[in-house]
This record gives C-alpha cells, sequence and structure tokens, in this order.
C-alpha cells in the first residue's frame, strides 16, 4: 500500500516541534514536511503565530532539516497593505526567499498571491511553489492561471475537497500535484473567509492576537443549522485512501492550535482512524462551535453511513435536500466532557480533578442533551 505523506504545522513550540519530529513514520506514513509562518518581519500569513526573529527562524529550519524533514514557508497573506506591490516590499520578500531557499536550503514556500508566485518562481527555479488554500482555486480554470504563473503544488479551496472528478482534471491536466487540507472546519462557502483572512494577514504581523468577531459569527449560523457541520468540506482520517489516483499529500490545520491538538491530529491522520470525538480534529469554526457547547459527534459512527459516497456525488442543491441536517440530527449531541476538550481549553489544571471526582471516566456526560445548552461548562 502506497505510503500518505503530510505537511503539519510548526505552533511555535519547540516543545511540540520535537513531538512531532517523533511521530515521523507512524502507520507506516510519512511527515514530508513542516510548516511554518516567516518571521513578522517580512510578511503576514493565514494564522496568527508566535513572534519570531530572523535567528529563531532560522534556528528551526535546522531543526527540522536534522530530522530529514522538509520545510514550507508559509507567506500565504491574503493582505500587506498598501504598500504590498512597492519595489522595496516585493525585494524584501522575495529576497527573504531566496535566502533561504539558497543559504538555508529551504525546500519549499507557500503564496496565495498569483503575483508573487510569478516573482519567486523567476527567482528560484527550481524552489516548490504551494499554491495556498487562500488562493480560492475552486475550478479549472483559476488552477489552470496559478499553475502556469510557477505553482507546481496546490491546496485547492476546500469546496472542492469532495468533488474527485475535478481534483483528477486538476491534477492530471495541469501535472501539479493537490495537497488537500483535511481537518479545517469552515463553512462551506463561507461568508465571512474572505474579510476574516485579510483581518488574520495584517494580525499575523502583530505581536500579539486579541480575538476577533468571525468564529463567533460563524458559530451562531451552525446553532441555526447544525447540517452545517457536515456541509463543510474536512476529510476523515479514515477517507484519506479515497483519494488514491488524485494525491497522497495532505495537509494539517493547526500552527495557532495547542500542542494536544497539534499532536492529536497529526498523529490520527498518519493512524488513518481516530476512534473519538470528530470535534477532536477539526480546526476553525467548526472546532471553535465544539469546545463552546461541548459538542460530540462519534468519528466511528460515520464508518455506518453512505457519507463518502454521498457527499462526494454531492450536487451541492442544499435547498433541495436534507441528508447533512439529518445526519446532524442523528449524530450529534451536547453536554459531553473529554480530557481532549479540557487539554484544547489549555484547562489541564483541571484534569486531575475531574478525574478524581469521576474515577477517571470520560466521557462525563451529566447534561447531555440534543440542543446546545446555554451555560455548557456550570456542571463542572
Amino acid at each position: 500500500m502506497a505510503q500518505l505523506e503530510f505537511s503539519v504545522p510548526y505552533n511555535g513550540d519547540a516543545a511540540t516541534l520535537r513531538q512531532l519530529i517523533a511521530l515521523q513514520g507512524r502507520g507506516g506514513n510519512a511527515i514530508r514536511e513542516i510548516y511554518l509562518n516567516a518571521p513578522q518581519s517580512i510578511t503576514g500569513s493565514g494564522r496568527v503565530g508566535n513572534v519570531m526573529t530572523l535567528d529563531e527562524f532560522a534556528e528551526t529550519v535546522k531543526v527540522i532539516h536534522e530530522a530529514n524533514i522538509r520545510v514550507d514557508i508559509t507567506m500565504n497573506s491574503t493582505c500587506d497593505g498598501g504598500d504590498w506591490y512597492e519595489k522595496e516590499t516585493l525585494g524584501k520578500q522575495i529576497g527573504f526567499i531566496r535566502d533561504m531557499h539558497e543559504q538555508q536550503g529551504v525546500e519549499a514556500v507557500t503564496l496565495a498571491n498569483p503575483f508573487l508566485i510569478e516573482q519567486a518562481r523567476e527567482a528560484c527555479p527550481d524552489l516548490e511553489i504551494s499554491a495556498s488554500v487562500l488562493a480560492d482555486i475552486d475550478c479549472f480554470s483559476r488552477a489552470e492561471a496559478f499553475a502556469l504563473a510557477g505553482a507546481t503544488t496546490m491546496t485547492v479551496d476546500t469546496s472542492i475537497n469532495r468533488d474527485p472528478k475535478l481534483l483528477r482534471q486538476i491534477h492530471e491536466k495541469l501535472g501539479v500535484e493537490l495537497k488537500l487540507m483535511a481537518n479545517e472546519g469552515c463553512l462551506n462557502k463561507c461568508p465571512f473567509r474572505k474579510f476574516h483572512m485579510n483581518l488574520i494577514s495584517h494580525k499575523s504581523q502583530e505581536e500579539r492576537d486579541e480575538g476577533n468577531a468571525f468564529s463567533f459569527a460563524c458559530s451562531d449560523i451552525i446553532g441555526r443549522d447544525a447540517g452545517q457541520i457536515f456541509k463543510s468540506n474536512w476529510i476523515r482520517p479514515e477517507d484519506l485512501r479515497r483519494y488514491d489516483g488524485i494525491t497522497r499529500f495532505f495537509k494539517i490545520v493547526g500552527r495557532d492550535m495547542m500542542p494536544s491538538k497539534v499532536l492529536r491530529c497529526t498523529a490520527a491522520y498518519m493512524d488513518e482512524c481516530y476512534d473519538g470525538n470528530l470535534f477532536d480534529l477539526l480546526c476553525s469554526s467548526i472546532g471553535y462551535f465544539g469546545i463552546e457547547y461541548r459538542a460530540h459527534i462519534d468519528n466511528k459512527a460515520l464508518d455506518k453511513t453512505s457519507f463518502f459516497k454521498r457527499t462526494s456525488t454531492c450536487n451541492r442543491q442544499c435547498q433541495r435536500c436534507t441528508y447533512c441536517a439529518d445526519l446532524a440530527d442523528e449524530l450529534l449531541g451536547y453536554g459531553w466532557i473529554t480530557r481532549e476538550m479540557l487539554e484544547d481549553m489549555g484547562q489541564t489544571h483541571m484534569i486531575a480533578a475531574i478525574e478524581a471526582q469521576f474515577g477517571g471516566a470520560y466521557p462525563i456526560c451529566r447534561s447531555y442533551s440534543k440542543t446546545p445548552l446555554e451555560n455548557p461548562f456550570q456542571s463542572l
């Protein structure tokens, strides 16, 4: 069976990086690359990360390379301000890419802006350039434009993750490698996405992130229509092999996540299996919704449905279909508390007390409900 390969995130924590590297080879699969933000002095990114100097960046690259793992720099900002196209700004960004490639041996860069892709390709003919998921590649013509600009790898818009026919056409006709984002939990065709990513692009260059309203706005949509959880375009660990002939390369989201989330998601996808709460694996809005409302979906319960077949042949005429809403009615519950939730909330100090109180039993379903709770943590 062919080996799967993964692009996994560096969340700015050196201990997590060491633990990630230790997962190499798990499940017979491989970590091909570890991706990380460029220093804030160079450019923004699609996720807010820890402040990093050029020296710290170079040292992190060295650690990853010593483990025989490739490095991918994420420079996928969707907005760098009014001077983005000025000669000085472009020179700084392209110069950084060239220096990292030629002097530090960095193998890949992820960009969202096709203009920057053209510039980077001219400066670095041998560099692997990946078109970011934030390039919104959701059709063949857009994929073709990014291939012509110089992208050799594409993380396509997640809205086509469940369109095998289109994915195969992009891969075969354009000769590009696809790197599918597996565990992003954004809404399908999210109305806030463009504005959210522009905001993140700016915040990623600041010293701290003071939060934003977008995840909560998306939670309101999910609260009104829980079927949105299944309309989203995540890929379960158990379904990775269904993309044979299209790609064996998958990206794990999480460079702004707690260590527990980064390591759990990487391990689950390398194992191609997760026996637990689906929300434990999903990031972004749906992941936040799961924690906010102590939501639970048994990931293994989807093995007993025709979920992948149904959603991968779907015509997205949601106004005429209740499949996702029906799944939510059947599988979604609220009021759970698990060790994984506490870890992802950074509430590890509560674990020992709760385990002592309940004999170490998880999950604790003291207030299990089929509707979101007004105060989901009042029973703790």
